[in-house]
């Protein structure tokens, strides 16, 4: 479906359908928590990390390619696992003691159907310096549900994927990450 939005610079842009009329992945995850990593320095570094499981109820196997990017309250973009050491997802899965955790570069594969073969790992990303009162976290490779818009600045085509959007505010400052509270406020199903 596509939504007209009237004004200067108006141009549409897709939502997705109410039913999706492709197939989708069964997702659940934990509240964000932080974790603190020392690095082969000594430095003391801190991260967030969110656990996730996807189930395939698709009635097909399916390719399972998680793509997760984070957006700061100051308009900072992040992708999950870029500038993270893999010596954070070691700690992750020893703290949590999750025999069945897998990276977020393991998880990408085939992913068969049933709850016996779900998935479960774990999206990473720094812990911002600066004070962030919200975030929100988008998941992409949930759906096969896509669209088709034209960039309003260069004409050119912009393919969309139906992706799982999760807002979440943190009240408080980030000086302690360890006690900041994380909460739900929203989630819902977008097209980015």
């Amino acid at each position: 479906m596509l939504l007209a939005v009237e004004g200067p610079g108006a141009y549409a842009y897709p939502e997705p359908d109410i039913v999706s009329p492709s197939w989708s992945l069964e997702f659940t995850f934990e509240n964000p928590a932080p974790i603190v990593v020392r690095d082969a320095r000594g430095q003391l570094t801190w991260y967030w990390y969110m656990t996730y499981q996807v189930v395939n109820r698709t009635g097909e196997d399916r390719m399972f390619i998680p793509e997760c990017t984070i957006a700061e309250d100051d308009g900072r973009i992040i992708t999950a696992g870029q500038g993270v050491p893999p010596g954070v997802f070691t700690q992750i899965k020893a703290q949590l003691g999750n025999p069945l955790l897998e990276s977020p570069i393991e998880v990408v594969g085939k992913i068969l159907q049933g709850i016996d073969y779900a998935k479960q790992s774990v999206a990473i990303w720094p812990c911002p310096l600066n004070d962030v009162d919200e975030f929100s976290v988008f998941i992409a490779g949930l759906s096969g549900e896509t669209a088709t818009i034209q960039n309003p600045i260069t004409d050119e085509d912009v393919l969309m994927r139906r992706s799982v959007m999760l807002q979440f505010s943190t009240p408080g400052n980030n000086t302690r990450p360890q006690v900041q509270p994380v909460v739900l406020s929203d989630r819902r199903d977008v097209m980015r």
